[in-house]
């Protein structure tokens, strides 16, 4: 029978952008599914309310990543990830990997669909609005849109990492520790480009939101109230045909206004907590409770109309308690004799601005891949550079075109797909935008122009002796800068 087993980290205590490395060590002890464990770092987000009367509330949180532009690029989990290694104590070094962040990440944004990275939203703690009702819900939080138990904060939160998008090696569906020694995990991660999103606003917001029912009538559009009722419910004006289309949750807190006639005060921006949730499946209108009363009980004349709420906003500090691997150990393992891989070596430079960029880059004798990415962003981890109109690379005096590569024309397309296909992966998104996870609508999450992503790549011919590749990029407006580049090495791991 297959088991989970955990282990903890070397490091103990709280993990911080300056407090940022994480080792593991596992001892031999039997057989492991490589291609389906993870690393599980522990986190939580600590909210402190701009509203603090009404009791307290549950706040839709969302992590993301630091950038000074308008918008926060979308990630998936292994881009926390920056430097890793994987050593084992009878063959020593497995992989050695730089800017894993830079290569997963950008690599994903090719490899996967749209739909694809939608599917994998529930592991991700970067979450983007949803394609249908246009919300985006925090990985940290429990919701419940219905019924009377309050929503609550998941503490600590897991965010998980496999370890199949850190090292290629890790994608074996067997690894002997037995034979292979006491194993060594070692991060460098991230933490410094993460942060707490803060309340993430929904569709609904500034609609009109929701009027007012009385406590013997029901009905949409009903915000006349009759003498002595108590305010504590209302019911939205919009027909919700599904539940999940609702923005509204248990727990969460509103701020309700109010226009008091005969008298009555008028209610403005009056924090209330709701506390339950009823939803008519017939009419598709749906009625809350709410923990406190929002006004005052009527008197005779008096009425409450135009009732409407907007959302409480929070803001959080985002804290990593610890950090764990859970490995998958194999019950009836099959006795794999050796494991195919590939790894990369790594090698950062900067175009220092030129607008005719040309250089030359020494290359492994069993490459047998290049990419380079162009890490320009305020956010360190895009490939993005608009500047960029063409390049070409000659391996050992060879072109490998008989051409220059226009960015986006046919040829860019398909030596993208040629590179990719040739890594064990392939070209599924031409979009070549990575998305932010904070749009304010699903339709903007993939068309802005500073998210926007550059490819280039080809395969190489492996050569009994150290190659050298030349770089010719063209650039307009700032020209080239950073570049980041990514050499594919075939090994095989025997015991």
């Amino acid at each position: 029978m297959d088991l989970f087993v955990k282990y903890q980290s070397r490091q103990g205590g709280s993990f911080s952008a300056t407090q940022n490395l994480v080792d593991f060590s596992v001892p031999p002890s039997g057989v492991y599914d490589l291609s389906d464990s993870f690393v599980q770092l522990n986190y939580d987000l600590e909210v402190t309310e701009n509203s603090t009367g009404g009791g307290s509330g549950v706040y839709d949180m969302n992590v993301q990543w630091v950038t000074t532009d308008t918008f926060h690029p979308h990630f998936d989990n292994v881009a926390v990830v920056k430097n890793a290694s994987l050593d084992c104590s009878s063959k020593g070094r497995i992989e050695n990997l730089r800017r894993v962040d830079q290569l997963r990440q950008n690599m994903a944004y090719y490899d996967k669909t749209r739909m694809e990275g939608i599917d994998e939203a529930y592991v991700n703690v970067n979450q983007i609005k949803a394609p249908i009702n246009g919300q985006v819900y925090g990985h940290s939080r429990q919701f419940n849109k219905e019924g009377a138990v309050k929503s609550q904060a998941v503490a600590p939160a897991p965010l998980q990492i496999r370890l199949s998008d850190i090292w290629e090696f890790c994608r074996a569906p067997e690894y002997d520790t037995d034979k292979a020694g006491e194993t060594r995990l070692h991060l460098e991660l991230n933490l410094g480009k993460l942060e707490a999103a803060g309340h993430v606003p929904t569709q609904y917001e500034g609609q009109g939101q929701c009027s007012f029912v009385d406590n013997t009538t029901q009905g949409a559009g009903n915000n006349a109230v009759t003498v002595g009722s108590m305010i504590a419910t209302v019911a939205t004006p919009t027909k919700f045909i599904s539940l999940e289309d609702s923005p509204y949750y248990v727990g969460m807190k509103v701020l309700i206004s109010a226009t008091g006639d005969g008298g009555a005060a008028s209610p403005t921006g009056v924090s209330a907590v709701i506390s339950s949730i009823t939803w008519d499946r017939d009419t598709g209108f749906i009625t809350l409770g709410f923990e406190q009363n929002w006004a005052a009980a009527l008197g005779a004349g008096e009425s409450y109309t135009a009732i409407s709420c907007t959302f409480a906003t929070a803001t959080a500090s985002l804290l990593f308690s610890s950090a764990e691997l859970v490995l998958k150990r194999k019950g009836t393992p099959e006795g794999l004799g050796q494991i195919e891989y590939n790894t990369y070596s790594t090698e950062e430079t900067n175009g220092n601005g030129l607008l005719n960029f040309t250089n030359l880059y020494t290359i492994e004798p069993e490459a047998n891949a290049v990419v380079i990415f162009t890490p320009d962003g305020s956010d360190g981890l895009l490939s993005h550079n608009s500047d960029i109109a063409k390049y070409r690379l000659r391996l050992n005096n060879e072109d490998l075109t008989d051409r220059d590569i226009d960015v986006d024309s046919p040829l860019y397309y398909d030596r993208t797909a040629m590179t990719l296909n040739s890594m064990g992966s392939g070209l599924s998104n031409t979009l070549q935008n990575a998305g932010v996870s904070d749009a304010d609508a699903w339709t903007n999450t993939y068309n802005k122009t500073t998210k926007s992503l550059n490819f280039i790549g080809n395969p190489l011919f492996q050569t009994a002796s150290t190659k050298l590749l030349q770089v010719n990029i063209e650039a307009g407006g700032g020209g080239v800068k950073a570049l980041s580049i990514f050499k594919q090495l075939p090994r095989v791991f025997s015991y």
